[in-house]
């Protein structure tokens, strides 16, 4: 086969230099079947531009009908790849159903076949000759419903990517201008070839032309720098007072207005729109063509159980609502976070859109007003606790007090009745010592009702506070005699420290009252599973099982000198502190009171129990 150099020969071959590598780059960056059918478009209008020279640069007649006849079916190949392409790009793949796609797919197929078959029936090339060393021919009735039916789909995709560039921004409106230009560009070529009005004999056109149009296309889907510097939005000023009602001029105010962040994904979980609103909350500055994961700062992100997952790119994304905290630079922001698939017509699209809400200040004013709710319920605990001792004090001074002041009065009465209106009179001692044990008495309820009202309050303020240090600085604050302490218990436990003193003098008075001189008291450990705590116990007489459910309560007494009121004030600390406290016998076979339920702010080692 003999072959011969023409004028069009060198730029015909770099058509499919160019060709080659559109379909290489586009392989490399395949995500999805639309660069894939971005591929197979390459592919043909590379095997277009080769066929084309094989027919120019051939000698014979045979060859030249030859490879012009392998050239007929990259047509319908190039038209159905841009349509299957078109689909894809404009979020309508949901149309390419199994049938439909093989229903169009038999398009090439079959002009293909055609092709092949033509020397025996001529539909194709009706007639071919050479002159002047160019092929010319006549077109058979296949060959016009192959140009018919090509142009019948590329009317639909051309319009199918003039709504789309409508409808897109910043890069991608220009990306989308490429393709559109790139498309209507490549068909107008063929059109000035149909009509013979084309300089060039048979389709040459098409490749020469895609020379300068796929230079643009390949650097405009390759380089994002490039694409945002094409004056596409220039170009389309130029026809804005026609298009005002379909460019969403609005639209794109309100969206760069708007407080609310907004990011638009596309079906790949790429960043096709965002606002500025949402490039400060996110921190950047050109997301758009980049994947979710690569825009957020992960590091940053200090909550959000259901969006970290998404933002990870463990889980795809998918509608979820969520509120997330973020450390910037302007410190801890919260946002809530709203996730939505966007839908299309009667189909649901598998593209995003994100919507983020600032509430940190809302979330700190539910903070604040969450503290002053507690401080409230503080106060009103306080208040309740404080009205249940004054209502305790009442009862004491009007109940508990009578006895010890009717004693009083009444011996006092005796010493004026002896009197008898003389100015000396003998007083009988044993007077004047029941007006002293009765005043000493009240003097007694009278401080005992005063700390049990003081002892109540709720408990607000703690810190950790040794146990050890407490029992062993109370048992110097009372009167021991000869009793001894012994403490084994290294426990440190969160109290108010001053109040947890008046546990331990309490329970101290109660063992030296009831126990003999030498009593010893011992403070260890309570360590038993699902109970953490102390005891304070004692080797006196112990108490019978039949009062051990009473002592607690107040004005239960034993002595009668006795206020009833110091076990009271114990209880009452315990469970001003969440605690609670049992009373049981001691290993030698004295009392033991064990508090538990404490909170512990460390680990200690147990001394024993």
């Amino acid at each position: 086969m003999q072959f011969q150099y023409t004028p069009v020969t060198v730029p015909l071959a770099l058509a499919v230099v160019l060709c080659a590598v559109s379909a290489v780059v586009a392989w490399r960056q395949r995500d999805g079947e639309a660069e894939l059918w971005a591929v197979v478009i390459q592919v043909a209008f590379g095997l277009w531009a080769l066929f084309t020279l094989l027919t120019f640069a051939s000698v014979s007649y045979e060859a030249k009908l030859y490879w012009f006849l392998l050239f007929i079916p990259t047509i319908p190949l190039s038209v159905v790849a841009t349509f299957f392409f078109t689909l894809h790009f404009c979020g309508r793949a949901e149309w390419l159903t199994r049938g439909r796609r093989a229903l169009v797919s038999l398009f090439p197929v079959a002009v293909f076949g055609f092709s092949l078959t033509n020397g025996t029936h001529g539909l194709v090339v009706a007639d071919s000759w050479v002159a002047s060393g160019t092929l010319r021919y006549t077109w058979g009735p296949a060959m016009y419903a192959t140009i018919a039916g090509s142009y019948a789909i590329c009317a639909t995709y051309t319009v199918l990517l003039f709504r789309k560039l409508l409808r897109s921004r910043n890069v991608y409106r220009k990306l989308s201008f490429v393709i559109w230009m790139t498309a209507i560009l490549t068909v107008l070529a063929t059109v000035a070839s149909v009509t013979r009005v084309s300089p060039f004999p048979h389709f040459t056109l098409l490749p020469l032309t895609y020379l300068g149009v796929g230079s643009l296309l390949l650097l405009g889907t390759t380089s994002v720098t490039f694409a945002r510097r094409l004056p596409v939005d220039r170009a389309l000023s130029l026809f804005r007072s026609r298009l005002d009602s379909t460019i969403p001029l609005a639209r794109d105010f309100v969206m760069q207005e708007v407080d609310n962040g907004i990011v638009v994904l596309d079906p790949d979980d790429r960043v096709v729109d965002i606002n500025a609103t949402a490039k400060f909350m996110i921190g950047t500055e050109r997301p758009i063509g980049k994947h979710l994961t690569d825009i957020t700062r992960l590091n940053q992100v200090l909550d959000g159980d259901e969006l970290l997952p998404i933002l990870q790119g463990e889980t795809p994304v998918e509608t979820v609502h969520d509120q997330i905290w973020v450390e910037s630079d302007s410190g801890m922001r919260c946002y809530d976070v709203r996730i939505s698939a966007l839908t299309e017509g009667d189909a649901a699209s598998t593209a995003h859109v994100i919507l983020l809400h600032d509430i940190t200040d809302q979330k700190e004013r539910e903070e604040q007003l969450q503290r002053q709710k507690e401080t409230l319920e503080t106060q009103k605990t306080q208040l309740e606790h404080q009205n249940e001792r004054l209502d305790e004090f009442a009862s004491i001074v009007s109940h508990d007090l009578r006895n010890p002041l009717s004693v009083a009065a009444g011996r006092t009465e005796l010493m004026l009745v002896d009197a008898d209106d003389t100015e000396s009179v003998t007083v009988e001692r044993d007077h004047l010592v029941d007006v002293r044990d009765a005043h000493e008495r009240m003097a007694s309820i009278i401080d005992d009702a005063l700390t049990l009202a003081r002892q109540g309050k709720a408990i607000t303020d703690t810190e950790p506070v040794l146990v050890e240090a407490v029992a062993r600085t109370a048992w110097e604050n009372v009167s021991t005699r000869t009793a001894s302490l012994t403490v084994t218990c290294n426990r440190t436990v969160e109290a108010d420290r001053a109040r947890l003193l008046t546990v331990f003098e309490n329970l101290y008075r109660n063992s030296l009252e009831h126990g003999l001189d030498d009593v010893t008291v011992t403070v260890g450990n309570v360590q038993r599973e699902g109970e953490t705590g102390f005891f304070v116990a004692d080797d006196g007489p112990g108490i019978p099982d039949s009062e051990k459910d009473d002592v607690l309560e107040r004005g239960y007494t034993t002595s009668p000198d006795g206020t009833g009121l110091g076990l009271s004030i114990v209880t009452d600390v315990v469970t001003a502190h969440g605690w609670s406290i049992t009373v049981t016998d001691s290993v030698d076979a004295g009392a033991r009171f064990e508090i538990t339920g404490l909170e512990q702010p460390g680990t200690e080692t147990p001394a024993g129990d």
